[in-house]
């Protein structure tokens, strides 16, 4: 029997950039969503949408001293796009989250959120790459800082809760990385460094608030030369591989058996899997590509995981929630459905997840595809909880969605996420052009290489986790207690 974690330590102890943490009583639960500082205080790390990790909240802090001004408070992005959108959605959600805000905060007039590009390149590559025993990037990073009132950071936080779409902790950290190579860099290029030194005086760089330091050149160390990670610089064929191993393509060990991942649709090629930064990135950029479309309303099935709902109400015409995603659900749909279609305003996408977390409903598939046919409307299915190893999503939806976090990592420390287009749906090639006009790859070539690494034996731990499932069930099925 494993030995209780500690509050707040990483799943699995010592877990660098570990996506779980130990909430061990029901008392710590309830503090943690209350935000309790005993709980709070003592949490090393979190799941990377909810808690911004420490390495990121350090660089978020360097910039903020660099570019804020007083009472300003940062967020990180990857991209411009990201940046602008973040922006503009504290300017939509302000006046309609202010009555319900406690405290209350005074709406952004025009220029109060603004985006500060940041490159990070590093003055001395040879040193740079010395100092952390790995590749030093070819191009300058590119970070974009959102910079608004401090009273609206609850504001910016939902929109990187919910688009999934801020910077990676591994990203955070070789920045850090970079930025203290450059401070030691500039310090002994100055004069009066120099001339301490040989008076055998001492001067030190700026302390990180995170120091990845030695660990950080053990792990790497580790990695690489046991063959377990290749370098970053193979993050784009690694990317292709991953592409290859969601679209059901052949992996090493599956060739030397014979084996295959069937996705059950004819003509799937990686080209129609997208890779994104988290699971909840995979849903905010598939409702992006259908509303790039058309603008409308669209329908969450079911009881799905709390964000798509939020992405769906948030941007966007709006949506209507089904929780129960049975019964009478199936006739308030076909009632939506024909309201919308009869105004000319017909229903934009059913949403709904196979099977649903954290209830573990299933819904009718081939019917929801019948209704969406019949009103033109798409059907994106997340299929995180089963995972394309154990059913057959896609043969019905527009569009499946996935986290990759889960059980395709299986590892706790990384994360990821995919969407997969149908090539034989009615709207593959308008949902194609939908993409290529809103889709950003932003999973940082570090998290690609994690990410690789990890699911290469996914397809036997599904094995061993269904086994493990159903002994559980039938367990439980057989205790009198249930």
């Amino acid at each position: 029997m494993l030995s209780q974690v500690p509050l707040g330590e990483c799943v699995p102890p010592n877990t660098r950039h570990a996506v779980s943490v130990s909430l061990p009583l029901w008392d710590d639960n309830v503090d943690y969503e209350k935000g309790e500082p005993r709980v709070l205080d003592r949490m090393s790390g979190g799941y990377p949408r909810f808690f911004i990790a420490k390495v990121i909240q350090a660089l978020a802090e360097r910039l903020r001293e660099r570019f804020a001004m007083p009472n300003e408070a940062p967020m990180l992005f990857p991209s411009q796009a990201c940046a602008k959108r973040c922006a503009a959605f504290i300017y939509d959600q302000a006046p309609k989250q202010r009555d319900a805000a406690l405290p209350t905060y005074t709406l952004p007039k025009p220029g109060q959120v603004r985006i500060v590009e940041y490159a990070v390149e590093p003055i001395n590559r040879r040193a740079a790459a010395l100092d952390a025993m790995s590749t030093v990037l070819d191009e300058p990073v590119v970070i974009y800082c959102v910079l608004f009132p401090e009273d609206l950071f609850s504001l910016a936080k939902q929109y990187w809760q919910h688009t999934g779409n801020g910077i990676s902790a591994r990203l955070a950290e070789y920045c850090m990385h970079i930025e203290r190579v450059n401070e030691q860099c500039e310090l002994d290029a100055s004069p009066r460094y120099r001339a301490g030194a040989r008076r055998g005086t001492t001067s030190e760089a700026v302390s990180p608030v995170v120091s990845a330091g030695a660990d950080l050149e053990a792990d790497t160390y580790l990695e690489e030369r046991f063959g377990r990670n290749v370098d970053a610089k193979y993050a784009a064929a690694m990317k292709s591989v991953l592409r290859r191993r969601i679209a059901g393509a052949l992996t090493e060990d599956e060739q030397r058996h014979g084996a295959q991942v069937e996705r059950g649709v004819a003509g799937l090629s990686p080209d129609n899997v997208y890779l994104t930064a988290t699971g909840m990135s995979a849903v905010f950029y598939a409702h992006q590509a259908l509303l790039q479309m058309r603008l409308g309303k669209s329908v969450c099935f079911g009881f799905s995981y709390t964000d798509t709902l939020k992405i769906l109400k948030k941007f966007g015409p709006g949506a209507y929630f089904l929780g129960n995603g049975e019964g009478d659900d199936y006739t308030e749909l076909e009632r939506i459905l024909e309201q919308h279609t009869q105004a000319g305003d017909p229903i934009l996408a059913i949403f709904t997840e196979c099977p649903s977390n954290p209830l573990l409903k299933t819904s009718d598939l081939p019917r929801l595809r019948a209704l969406a046919d019949r009103h033109g409307a798409a059907l994106v299915v997340d299929e995180t909880i089963g995972s394309f190893a154990n059913i057959d999503a896609l043969s019905w939806a527009d569009v499946v969605v996935s986290s990759l976090t889960k059980v395709f990592s299986g590892d706790s420390n990384v994360m990821g996420g995919s969407i997969v287009l149908n090539p034989t749906c009615a709207l593959y090639t308008s949902l194609s052009s939908a993409m290529a006009a809103v889709f950003e790859d932003l999973m940082w070539c570090e998290d690609a290489i994690f990410l690789e690494r990890n699911s290469r034996d996914f397809m036997r731990r599904v094995a061993e986790i269904n086994r493990n499932a159903l002994a559980v069930a039938e367990l439980l099925q057989h205790s009198a207690k249930v």
